[in-house]
């Protein structure tokens, strides 16, 4: 189903170009918006106020024009105008009768809409280095990917989710030999263990995994390759339990650095930029000339010594993706420490050929964390939590999820423990959820009443304001997804899931689903449409949607 806004642009367009055929059509481009009072109606434009200085007309002499040009339409009622030059459009409650029905014939695909046409993409995200465990820092980002990976698959483009491993150089080399030197010591062989090595506990929760022979493990270079080897695997099957068993995300990829140079991947990359006369050699290193693309600086391929740097996989990375593997999009999640990446990384792009449009780079901010009014710290020592494991063992994963994603990504947020472990409807999760929990013991009860011989039906028509006001709410659905598609903002999901969610109460308290042995039949149909389409509202948040709620 193709959003009612789009639909309604589609008409509103053709009553312009009737109206006014000579209006240039880069100045009369169409936008549809819901109005911040449903006295204004269901939906609202204010394009007669845009063309008023182009056509040398008043705005309300335009709307009124562009009105009476309207094209007849099942799903309007009546397009009104009002000052300084707005158009009103009101939907027509039969039209809108029919919503509930039309939602439970789509099932999983109300919803969907053609944003992407198909596009691949590539969404990077978590990507911490395998030299620890996975910081609640890193859960924003999780989620973030997770969420906009739904809701892009929704709006049908081809996803791809990706872990990129930074599985070689220098940190990964340090993880090998702190879990080493900490397997040493509890096997109770001299060993010192210098600063500059990792100091977590789960480094000795490495090492008691490690099981060296005994025989050999005197000499640490005859099996220092093997055992950097061993320990990498064991961290990353550490992440990936987490990934995919504790946060439910499912990556499609965990691509590997290393295998970069594998492929001489690098090499390609290097050397289609020489050729193109991008680089040049200065105090015996070799750069990239970054700064013709916008970027602050040039920056270093290869350094002094000959070894390659870490930009230069980034470029050949970029190389990979887009070149090779073929994405038509590439979107990183980055972390707040990255936002200097973006300018380079834009630079980079557009030096090996690819459209900057095409590499989506958003930033992910810190989050405190608040309990009782009072920030608090993350501390092993103190006895609170440290990890993203830790944070959804404390708060639950929906809290974790839905809590994460009520802030934009790009702003600093806190993050209220107390409130996300509160079992009432004072936490927005549990309110949603409570909702619908409920609904589905309405949909019990009409189920088991509609058994009965006495059980009766009423078919009328739905009318009641609170009716309406709930068809409105499960309208609006595609356009949601629609608009988070193109903005790659996630933040209105939770706050339509709440505003879904009071509609509903409301209308909960003022009309009656079952009257003693009556069925009203449209009412339950709405109820069942409601509930489906909360389902696919958390779905697209990788929230639950409980039958009951337990406290």
């Amino acid at each position: 189903m193709q959003p009612v806004r789009e639909q309604l642009e589609k008409l509103v367009q053709r009553a312009v170009t009737k109206a006014f055929p000579d209006a240039p059509a880069e100045k009369a481009v169409v936008t549809i918006e819901v109005p911040a009072q449903a006295t204004h109606g269901d939906y609202s434009c204010s394009l007669p106020l845009r063309l008023a200085g182009v056509l040398k007309q008043n705005p309300m002499a335009i709307a009124e024009a562009i009105a009476a040009a309207m094209p007849s339409s099942s799903m309007i009622s009546e397009v009104t105008t009002a000052a300084p030059g707005f158009l009103n459009i009101r939907l027509s409650p039969k039209w809108l009768n029919k919503l509930p029905q039309e939602i439970l014939a789509q099932g999983n695909h109300y919803g969907d809409v053609d944003v992407g046409k198909g596009q691949r993409v590539l969404l990077e995200f978590i990507s911490a280095n395998p030299t620890g465990p996975l910081h609640v820092g890193t859960g924003r980002g999780a989620f973030t990917g997770d969420v906009l990976s739904n809701v892009l698959a929704k709006a049908n483009f081809k996803v791809t989710r990706e872990y990129y491993l930074n599985d070689i150089g220098k940190q990964v080399a340090t993880l090998a030999e702190s879990v080493t030197r900490r397997y040493f010591q509890q096997q109770g062989i001299p060993m010192d263990y210098p600063e500059n090595l990792y100091q977590g506990a789960y480094v000795a929760d490495l090492a008691k995994k490690l099981k060296l022979d005994r025989v050999r493990m005197a000499n640490m270079l005859e099996v220092r390759d093997r055992i950097q080897a061993r320990v990498l695997r064991m961290m990353i099957a550490d992440i990936r339990r987490l990934v995919e068993k504790k946060l439910k995300i499912t990556m499609d990829s965990w691509f590997s650095e290393a295998s970069l140079y594998t492929k001489k991947v690098p090499d390609q990359a290097f050397r289609f930029l020489k050729e193109q006369e991008l680089t040049y050699e200065k105090d015996e290193a070799t750069w990239l000339k970054t700064t013709m693309q916008g970027d602050d600086k040039d920056r270093v391929l290869r350094k002094t010594d000959g070894d390659q740097t870490y930009f230069l996989s980034d470029v050949a990375l970029l190389w990979y993706r887009f070149n090779i593997r073929k994405f038509d999009r590439v979107v990183v999640v980055l972390g707040a420490d990255h936002h200097g990446f973006i300018k380079r990384l834009k630079a980079a792009a557009q030096m090996i050929g690819v459209d900057p449009k095409k590499l989506s780079l958003p930033i992910v901010q810190l989050v405190r964390f608040i309990e009782n009014g009072v920030e608090v710290k993350m501390s092993k020592r103190a006895g609170t939590f440290v990890t993203l494991d830790e944070l959804v063992n404390e708060v639950g994963l929906d809290a974790a999820r839905f809590f994460f994603l009520m802030h934009d990504a790009d702003t600093h947020m806190d993050f209220d423990l107390a409130l996300a472990k509160e079992q009432s409807q004072k936490n927005p999760v549990y309110y949603v959820q409570y909702a619908h929990a409920r609904i589905s013991g309405i949909l019990r009860n009409v189920a088991q009443v509609s058994r009965r011989r006495s059980a009766k039906h009423n078919s009328e028509p739905l009318a009641h304001p609170a009716e309406l006001a709930l068809l409105r709410q499960l309208l609006r659905f595609p356009e949601l997804v629609t608009d988070a598609a193109r903005s790659g903002s996630l933040q209105r999901l939770p706050f339509a899931a709440m505003e879904l969610a009071t509609t509903f109460h409301e209308f909960y308290d003022q009309v009656r689903v079952i009257d003693g042995e009556t069925v009203v039949d449209r009412r339950a149909t709405l109820v069942a449409a409601t509930a489906h389409v909360l389902r696919q509202l958390l779905g697209l948040m990788g929230v639950s949607a409980p039958q009951r709620m337990e406290r």
